[in-house]
């Protein structure tokens, strides 16, 4: 993980391929909550990995299954696209694809919107995800090349 100044100027990094605690395998997704804590999505250990602004690891979640996306908004509630688990990644089979709801807060689960195809051997659940200010919900499918929006009802 790169840290960049505002002007653009490398201020520090930290992280390296492995599985230990700071190790990533494909970190594929970054942000960031309230409190300013780094949340790494490290999708090939399975993992959110969460830093502080010093790049000091502080705790692994992996209740949120294989991270793609994370999105968290202004309420810290947090949002993890899972595009690989179950049908992709025969390892996690009790894993099932979509995007988990929950808190950035403390890690807590409390939703899921299953992927549109169970079973497949492709990616075509949401990779990236995103959420507007009404709760909207948008998930980025690679595989489909599609935008799906998730409205509460």
């Amino acid at each position: 993980v790169l840290k960049f100044s505002k002007d653009g100027k490398l201020i520090g990094q930290f992280g390296k391929r492995g599985k230990g605690q700071g190790e990533f395998d494909q970190p594929h997704a970054l942000a960031m909550d309230s409190r300013g804590r780094l949340f790494v999505g490290d999708r090939g250990n399975n993992r959110i990995q969460l830093f502080d602004q010093s790049g000091k690891w502080l705790e692994s979640w992996v209740q949120f299954s294989r991270p793609s996306g994370l999105w968290i908004d202004r309420r810290d509630n947090l949002y993890v696209a899972d595009s690989e688990s179950g049908s992709i990644d025969p390892s996690r089979p009790e894993w099932k694809r979509g995007i988990r709801v929950g808190s950035a807060k403390d890690g807590t689960l409390r939703a899921f919107i299953p992927d549109p195809v169970e079973t497949t051997r492709n990616t075509s659940a949401a990779e990236g995800v995103a959420v507007d200010k009404n709760g909207v919900i948008y998930g980025a499918e690679v595989g489909p090349r599609a935008l799906k929006r998730y409205v509460r009802q």
